[in-house]
Parts: C-alpha cells; sequence; structure tokens
C-alpha cells in the first residue's frame, strides 16, 4: 500500500492530505493507498535512526523507491480497468534503455528545509502525475518515453533535494 495512492479524478492533493497519511506507513489495513505518507515517514524514519547512531540507510532506499513511484504514471489514480491493463509496460517504458541515456534525465533545483517543504513537494508531483495520469488514460495510450523521462526526472530531482536537506 505504500507504492501508490487512489484518487479519484478531480482529486487535488494537498500538503495536508501527504501529512495525514505519514500515520498510516507500513500499515497494512488501508485498501485508499499511502505513497505520500510512506514517502514523509520513511525520510522520518532515516532522520530518527541516524540520530540513535544506528544504521539508517534502509529506510533511506525506500524513500528513494517511493519517490520513483510519486511521478510514476499510473500510481496516483484509481486501480481501474486501464491502469490493470497498462500498469505493468508503463512501469517498463525505460528500463531497457534507462542507462543508456542517462542524460535524458533532467535534474532541476528542489530546495527543502523541513517537512512542511517536503509535503509540499509531494503534493505538487504527485498532483503534475495524476494529471497525466488521467490523461493517458482519457486518450487511450500508453505513456511516451518522452514522458517518461520528465516524469523519472520530477523524482530524480527531489530525491536530490531531499539529500542535500539530509546533508548526503
Amino acid at each position: 500500500m505504500n507504492h501508490y495512492t487512489n484518487n479519484p479524478p478531480g482529486t487535488i492533493v494537498t500538503p495536508e492530505m501527504v501529512l495525514e497519511q505519514v500515520g498510516l506507513y507500513n500499515k497494512p489495513d488501508d485498501k485508499k493507498g499511502r505513497l505520500y505518507g510512506a514517502i514523509l515517514g520513511s525520510i522520518r524514519e532515516y532522520r530518527t535512526t541516524k540520530k540513535k547512531g544506528k544504521y539508517a540507510e534502509y529506510h533511506l532506499a525506500f524513500a528513494a523507491h517511493y519517490l520513483g513511484d510519486l511521478s510514476q504514471p499510473l500510481h496516483n489514480m484509481i486501480y481501474n480497468a486501464y491502469n490493470r491493463q497498462n500498469h505493468n509496460r508503463t512501469n517498463a517504458t525505460i528500463n531497457d534503455e534507462i542507462l543508456d541515456n542517462l542524460d535524458r534525465i533532467k535534474i532541476y533545483p528542489i530546495e527543502i528545509e523541513s517537512e512542511k517543504d517536503l509535503a509540499s513537494e509531494i503534493a505538487r508531483i504527485a498532483n503534475q502525475a495524476m494529471q497525466l495520469d488521467y490523461q493517458l488514460e482519457k486518450e487511450g495510450r500508453r505513456l511516451t518515453k518522452t514522458e517518461a523521462h520528465e516524469q523519472i526526472s520530477h523524482s530524480a530531482s527531489f530525491f536530490k533535494g531531499v539529500l542535500n536537506w539530509l546533508g548526503k
């Protein structure tokens, strides 16, 4: 459930929605999904574990995965017939070529100074991805490679901002 959020059309993700999901992090009984809270929850766990002097990178690895899911199409919309039919192929759009085309990932600056900034950035990227999700469904088409590179650029940029904030 940490890998998606089932948002119906017209949903607007807010920073408050993100913060409300944090308490659901790693709770298996939530059927709506809690991707947004999982991002923030895993980063919190990283910071807490690191302060205790323990191995914390495990939590950071989960945060990286969830940040990738955030901009990944079909992770921010209802898991309907279109999503079921296209989910795996959409996830794999650039799998076979990404390492040969790293220059197509465009990193832009994202400044994170607080959890409030994290929640705002999660909401921004989620809304952008969800708009693309429902556009793909409406047009009855699959994600293009260009769109896939644009989406991965959002998550990569965000992850770089998170790493900078964490002092990595």
